[in-house]
């Protein structure tokens, strides 16, 4: 006798990284089902990736050792698209399928299952028992109480529900009272029936007419929330706020702040939650107060699109004409700041929409994309849905919800947006392209472009990546025609670019007169702040020093479990390592020769701090890096006080270097700008050009001329000088020769191996060997094994293997030679393309 089983999935956080398992179905399922099954002693959520018959014979175990699957979960299976999707990250990755279908799936959703009877439509071959393939055969209950045809989003056709022609007058009662609720009823609810429609309902299930599973209840709670709120229209208001109130209150600050970036378009809590990290208590708060006003959703303004240029008209054409045409070409919008890239994006975005296509675009972070929030809720209303991590679960639940049964056709969100339940995509957006936040730095390690290009090819639809810097990797493809080049060259009226000077630090010390502040930036700080104007200082080091040293012998503090030297605050008085937070107070005498000469070495955030203070007293100044942001409250403290005036002069790391305007910043000062080359990655100089492009854009952002003073021991360093004359051609035309002779990407792939544990000579050993045994496979180059850059951190020795892939290259006997090394006590941690080598 055949039996029908199904291969389950299990995420990796329910039942680890290799949770696939074998059940026996005694009811029909499909592969995307969601199913619960048992796990030793407890149920647990899990989707069935293969469906499949066999005989007790092929199964080379026996039958009684098969545990059945309890039921099936009603519309809530995993669209056919995101599975392949799953199937192709995990092929990617080297990872597996319980691991990569994490990010596809809401959390929260077992808990919430009530038992539920659902019809099977007179189409469904289910009925009389087996598997099938027709996926809409039974018709679940949709979030609004109605019925949904999940798998077609725009498809409204009502439920073609069992012909009732052989069926008793009971049994025609209880099948029209099932279809009044929507197609299925929760059996909690059967308590209005009659002890004889339940008797009837007993011999409908008997015939299949009706099958028991289980079910999401509709999700009214939230959607009935859909209260929006813009700034109030009194700006005097807003900035009295800032100025009287913004230091008691830095969190409503803050949420005034990011909501400027908007002006008066309105947008959800859950939104604000988003952009600015607040609570549901902020954003009521500010509504009280009458900072914040409520609109309805039928009160929204819809504003007056901007009239294109004739550069993005063009780009647009190029778009609409793949969009129309199903055409998966690749698109690179490369455009300075303030050229409009947003507008393509837009009207390109509404084509799709006219097709009955569904948009996804992609953003580095939410909580910096306020203007794109607000400029697609202008053109799309209610159909965008915002995917982020400040969702509770049960909103990210109904979000879910929405995008699957088609209400919510353009979904924004940062990487993980990619594994939306989206089944009809016309266009896919990477904005930022260039921003290494695409990649996923833990399992499963995935880019976001590489997984955007598959989605493309499977739905037949143009992808966009745009930048004003884009990475060397995607204009190359440019060059190359994988992808077409759209450039836009002409900036907004009003946008100017910051004039950007070079001062040369190894000038100061040939002279013997080094200093923090060079006389270029003292010079034009003392200006600024005589004109009661702002500044930010930029480096991205922080603490006071990198290091103390003794200046009698040189002896240097590292830290006990990481391979670093632990960075030196004078504020704390302390020695901090930033890998594990190690912290320890400073000896008063050297350890090793007993000396008395301790002092700092190098110079970070804490230090500029100082120094600013110390040359110019009058100055009203704060700090703002990882370490303050650590203490709550601090962020929004010091940028409400920046924005509101009280603050003259910020130094930062690159949390000052994006994300918020500031309109009375005219200068930048980089404080050293050679922190980022140093850096043992092939990426350091591509890394420096771009965050040298983006604090630079911090200047000069209103009416006010803006200035850049770079400070650098390498003026003539290709970084340094492109970013300075704002030349991204030709900084990429010097970067991509030295990428060619060395063989790195866009030439090649990467893959980096890190192997880890406890014991080295046992890490040490276990990397020759995986070294030996992929050596010799066919179009891989090994570099390695090495100690990696931070070869110690928490107690676990690190070395890692780098390899060399073509473009091309398929992953299948890899993946299989790396699965069969066990090493014992050491983990192995592979990550594709990577973007971080240290």
């Amino acid at each position: 006798m055949k039996l029908t089983l199904a291969e389950v999935a299990l995420e990796a956080r329910t039942g680890g990284t290799e949770a696939i398992y074998t059940y026996r179905l005694d009811f029909a399922a499909n592969v995307g089902d969601a199913l619960i099954v048992p796990l030793g002693s407890r149920t647990v959520l899990g989707y069935a990736i293969r469906v499949f018959h066999a005989e007790e014979v092929d199964l080379g175990f026996p039958v009684s050792s098969l545990r059945p699957a309890k039921e099936r979960v009603i519309g809530f299976s995993v669209p056919p698209e995101i599975l392949a999707l799953v199937r192709h990250t995990a092929d990617q990755t080297l990872s597996t399928i319980p691991v990569a279908i994490g990010p596809a799936m809401p959390i929260g959703v077992r808990n919430r299952l009530t038992e539920t009877l659902t019809l099977v439509s007179s189409e469904d071959p289910r009925g009389t028992g087996g598997g099938s393939s027709h996926r809409d055969s039974l018709v679940p209950l949709g979030p609004r109480g109605r019925s949904e045809k999940l798998s077609h989003p725009n498809h409204s056709e009502p439920p073609n529900f069992p012909r009732t022609d052989s069926l008793t007058k009971l049994q025609k009662e209880v099948i029209d009272a099932i279809a009044k609720a929507g197609g299925s009823i929760q059996t909690n609810k059967l308590k209005e029936f009659s002890p004889a429609m339940l008797k009837a309902l007993t011999l409908l299930r008997k015939q299949r007419h009706i099958v028991q599973g289980l079910s999401l209840p509709p999700m009214r709670e939230v959607r009935q929330n859909k209260a929006l709120y813009r700034l109030t229209s009194d700006s005097s208001q807003i900035e009295a706020f800032l100025h009287s109130e913004g230091k008691r209150k830095p969190a409503q600050a803050l949420t005034l702040i990011r909501m400027q970036a908007i002006e008066s378009t309105a947008i959800s809590s859950s939104e604000i939650r988003a952009l600015s990290g607040v609570t549901e208590a902020v954003i009521k708060e500010l509504h009280r107060d009458g900072l914040l006003e409520a609109v309805k959703p039928e009160e929204r303004k819809v504003p007056i699109p901007p009239k294109p240029n004739e550069e993005q008209i063009a780009a647009i054409t190029s778009v609409v004409n793949s969009i129309n045409a199903h055409s998966s070409q690749g698109f690179l919008l490369f455009g300075v700041t303030g050229s409009g890239k947003t507008e393509v994006y837009l009207r390109c975005a509404a084509e799709a929409l006219k097709l009955g296509r569904q948009v996804l675009y992609l953003v580095p972070e939410i909580a910096l994309a306020a203007q794109v929030i607000a400029q697609l809720r202008d053109r799309f209303g209610d159909r965008v849905a915002v995917v982020h991590s400040e969702l509770t679960p049960t909103e990210r639940l109904a979000n879910w919800l929405r995008i699957r049964n088609g209400e919510a056709p353009v979904v924004l969100g940062a990487r993980s947006a990619l594994f939306s339940p989206l089944t009809n995509i016309g266009l896919i957006i990477v904005d930022e392209e260039h921003e290494g936040s695409y990649k996923q730095d833990n399992s499963p390690r995935y880019h976001a472009k590489r997984l955007a290009k598959f989605l493309a090819n499977q739905h037949q639809c143009p992808l966009i990546l745009g930048s004003a810097t884009p990475s060397l990797e995607s204009f190359y493809e440019a060059t190359t025609e994988t992808l077409q080049l759209l450039t836009l060259k002409k900036r907004a009226a009003h946008a100017q670019l910051p004039e950007v000077f070079i001062e040369d630090l190894g000038a100061g010390y040939r002279k013997g007169q080094p200093a923090i502040l060079g006389p270029q930036l003292k010079e034009r700080l003392t200006e600024i702040l005589g004109r009661e104007e702002q500044a930010i200082l930029f480096l991205n080091r922080r603490a006071y020093s990198p290091m103390l040293i003794c200046r009698d012998c040189g002896q240097t503090f590292a830290c006990p479990r990481c391979s670093v030297s632990l960075s030196y605050s004078r504020r704390d008085k302390k020695l901090r390592c930033h890998h594990c937070d190690h912290a320890e107070k400073p000896p008063e005498e050297c350890p090793k020769c007993g000396g008395a000469r301790m002092s700092p070495f190098g110079i970070g955030t804490e230090k500029v701090e100082e120094t600013v203070r110390n040359e110019f007293p009058n100055a009203r100044v704060a700090r703002l890096d990882r370490d303050v942001a650590a203490r709550r409250g601090a962020l929004e403290e010091i940028l409400a006080q920046f924005r509101a005036g009280d603050l003259n002069v910020l130094v930062g790391t690159q949390i000052v270097a994006k994300g918020l305007d500031f309109p009375k910043v005219t200068l930048v000062g980089v404080i050293a700008a050679d922190t980022g080359l140093g850096i043992p990655d092939f990426r350091a100089a591509e890394r420096t050009f771009q965050v040298l492009s983006q604090v630079s854009g911090r200047a000069g952002r209103s009416d006010r001329p803006g200035h850049v003073v770079i400070q650098t021991f390498n003026p003539l360093h290709n970084a340094i000088t492109c970013a300075q004359n704002h030349d991204y051609l030709e900084f990429y035309k010097g970067t991509l020769l030295e990428r060619q002779q060395a063989n790195y990407p866009p030439f090649c792939r990467l893959i980096n191996i890190v192997l880890s544990g406890e014991n080295y000579p046992t890490v040490s050993h276990a990397s020759f060997d995986l070294a030996v045994s992929i050596e010799g496979m066919p179009g891989i180059e090994v570099l390695g094994p090495v100690d990696a850059p931070l070869e110690r951190i928490q107690n676990q020795w690190r070395r890692h293997l780098l390899l060399k892939v073509p473009n091309d290259f398929g992953f299948g006997p890899l993946r299989k030679k790396i699965e069969a090394f066990k090493p014992k006590n050491v983990h192995v941690s592979i990550d594709v393309d990577a973007y971080n080598l240290s």
